[in-house]
């Protein structure tokens, strides 16, 4: 890819998340917020349920072809927002993540290890992630593995 792509390319994400997070701000009128993200420098404007589904449709968008069949139908129930609900606020998304790839390898090693694997992942599984806070809880992730 040229560098004009890719910059072209990083003003539409940018674009898509300022429009994304006044039209969730505009849609959350009189519901309660969560506290804003201070140091990822993304702000929490999604439910966990929103960012899994957002997560499972761009994990079948950008990386389907890895999945089987019966794999892809899951992430399109979630993403549909069909599949059944989840008992925590964070089970849906710990089950997509363990779809990500090296995610398996990042939480076997060290926090450090799994926190650099967390920050390198790609701009369509980060994205959905931040905006519900998974980073604030990313170290409870973890423990939950160990």
């Amino acid at each position: 890819m040229n560098r004009k792509t890719l910059r072209t390319g990083a003003v539409a994400v940018v674009a898509a998340l300022a429009f994304g997070a006044a039209a969730a701000t505009a849609q959350a009128v009189g519901q309660p917020t969560p506290a804003p993200a201070a140091s990822s420098g993304v702000a929490v404007t999604k439910t966990h349920e929103q960012a899994a589904r957002e997560l499972a449709s761009n994990l079948l968008k950008y990386e389907g072809d890895r999945f089987t069949a019966s794999e892809r139908a899951e992430l399109q129930s979630i993403a549909n927002g069909t599949a059944p609900q989840a008992y925590g606020k964070l089970d849906a998304l710990l089950k997509l993540l363990k779809k990500v790839k090296g995610f398996a390898s990042a939480v076997a090693k060290n926090y450090a290890a799994f926190k650099a694997w967390y920050n390198g992942l790609p701009w369509y599984v980060l994205y959905p992630l931040k905006a519900a806070g998974v980073g604030f809880d990313l170290y409870d992730i973890w423990i939950l593995f160990h």
